[in-house]
C-alpha cells in the first residue's frame, strides 16, 4: 500500500514538473490598434469572456471564425481563451495572420485595439525572428534570444495606458505572430526562462543591427548613465561601410539653411573621442556654416544607418562616409555573430555586451 501511494506521489511530481516546464509569463502585446473591425479564427475551442466580468459570453468551435464590430461591441473589452487546451498551444489568426495564445478586443472612444495574449516564450518566436537571421550561429541567436526575453520582462507595462504591456514595433521589439525555425526554436528552448540581471536586477538589454566596430556608451545616446551599457570594441573594425549623399541644395532645405558653405567634423577614428565625436567615434555634433547640430539629429533627417560617420561637402553634395547601422547601445547583432563564429558561447557574448551582469534562470 504504501508502495503504491509512493508511486502515485512520484507521477503526480513528474506531472507538475512537466506543467511547470510548460509554463511561461503571459505578456500582453498590442498588435492592432485605431481599427473598427476585425476578424478572429481561432485554431482550437475557445470562450468568449467578458474581460471586466470573467463570465463566458459564448463559445468558438475549433475552426471557428467571428468578427468583432466597433459598432455592435457593448461591452468594453472581450478576451478569447482556449476552452480544454493549455494558451501556449492555442493559436488565433487576426485578419488572416497568426499569433500565439489568446486575444483581447478593447473598445475605445472611437475604435479597437487588438491585443495579443501571449505566453513569453511563445512570444519569442515570433520576436527572435524578425530580430535576427535564423541563419546565424545556434550561440548567437541564444544571445538574441536572452536579450530579448530579458527586455520583455523588464519593460513589461510600457504601454499600460493603451491596454497592454508591449507594442510590436521597433518601439519595444518587432513581434509578427507565429514563426517557424528550427534554429530559433532551439535556441528559445535551450535558455528557457533564462535572463540578464545586474545585481539581480533584469537588466535593460538594448541590441542593434551592427555597431561598425565599437558599440556605444548608452550616456551618449539618450543621456543616461547606466553601468552595465558602455562602449566595447568588437571583433570586426569598420564593419558594414555605407555611403549617402545628398545635393547641397537638398541638405540646406532640410536644415532650413541658406546655401551649405562649411561643414565642420573632425576625422573619424573608431575608439577616440573629440570635441565633437564620442569615445566610440560616433558624432555628437557638426557644425554646418557655423551652426550646431547633432549626430542624431543628422541621421534621422538624412535617413543615415549609423551616427558613425564623416561628412564632407564636394561639388555640390554633402557626402556622409559612414558604418555600422543601429544607435550603438548594447549587444551588436551583427558581432553577436561575428563571435559565435569565433567559438564564443552565448554566456560569454552576452557579458561582453553588457558589463558586469549575469545569468539567471527565473522559471
Amino acid at each position: 500500500m504504501l508502495k503504491k501511494i509512493f508511486l502515485l506521489l512520484m507521477i503526480a511530481l513528474m506531472m507538475n514538473r512537466v506543467e511547470a516546464g510548460t509554463w511561461s509569463p503571459e505578456i500582453r502585446v498590442g498588435i492592432l490598434s485605431g481599427v473598427k473591425q476585425v476578424t478572429l479564427k481561432v485554431s482550437a475551442p475557445c470562450v468568449i469572456i467578458n474581460a471586466a466580468k470573467g463570465n463566458v459570453l459564448k463559445k468558438i468551435p475549433t475552426g471557428g471564425s467571428f468578427v468583432v464590430d466597433f459598432e455592435h461591441l457593448k461591452i468594453n473589452a472581450i478576451e478569447v481563451r482556449p476552452e480544454k487546451i493549455s494558451l501556449k498551444d492555442l493559436q488565433i489568426e487576426v485578419d488572416g495572420k497568426k499569433y500565439y495564445g489568446g486575444m483581447s478586443v478593447n473598445k475605445g472612444k472611437d475604435s479597437l485595439t487588438v491585443i495579443n495574449l501571449a505566453p513569453l516564450e511563445e512570444y519569442l518566436r515570433g520576436v527572435v525572428s524578425k530580430e535576427m537571421s535564423p541563419s546565424y550561429p545556434l550561440e548567437a541567436l541564444k544571445a538574441q534570444t536572452i536579450a530579448a526575453r530579458s527586455f520583455a520582462l523588464k519593460n513589461r507595462g510600457r504601454h499600460v495606458k493603451e491596454g497592454f504591456d508591449l507594442c510590436s514595433s521597433t518601439h519595444c521589439q518587432v513581434y509578427a505572430g507565429v514563426a517557424n525555425f528550427d534554429s530559433i526554436d532551439r535556441a528559445i528552448d535551450e535558455t528557457r526562462g533564462e535572463v540578464l540581471v545586474y545585481k539581480e536586477k533584469l537588466i535593460d538589454t538594448n541590441f542593434h543591427a551592427d555597431s561598425g566596430g565599437m558599440t556605444e556608451d548608452v550616456a551618449d545616446v539618450w543621456g543616461r548613465a547606466t553601468p552595465y551599457l558602455v562602449a566595447v570594441r568588437e571583433i570586426v573594425q569598420l564593419a558594414k561601410p555605407w555611403t549617402v549623399k545628398v545635393p547641397a541644395k537638398d541638405f540646406s532645405k532640410q536644415l532650413d539653411l541658406d546655401d551649405v558653405k562649411t561643414v565642420k567634423l573632425s576625422k573619424l577614428t573608431i575608439g577616440q573621442g573629440a570635441s565633437d565625436r564620442t569615445s566610440s567615434g560616433r558624432v555628437q555634433s557638426a557644425q554646418i556654416n557655423g551652426k550646431k547640430f547633432t549626430g542624431t539629429e543628422l541621421r534621422q533627417k538624412f535617413s543615415l544607418p549609423s551616427t558613425l560617420f564623416d561628412m564632407k561637402l564636394d561639388a555640390g553634395e554633402v557626402i556622409f562616409t559612414g558604418y555600422g547601422s543601429g544607435h550603438g547601445v548594447g549587444m551588436s547583432q551583427v558581432g553577436a555573430r561575428d563571435y559565435a563564429k569565433d567559438g564564443w558561447s552565448y554566456e560569454k557574448i552576452l557579458k561582453h555586451y553588457y558589463k558586469d551582469t549575469k545569468l539567471k534562470k527565473l522559471y
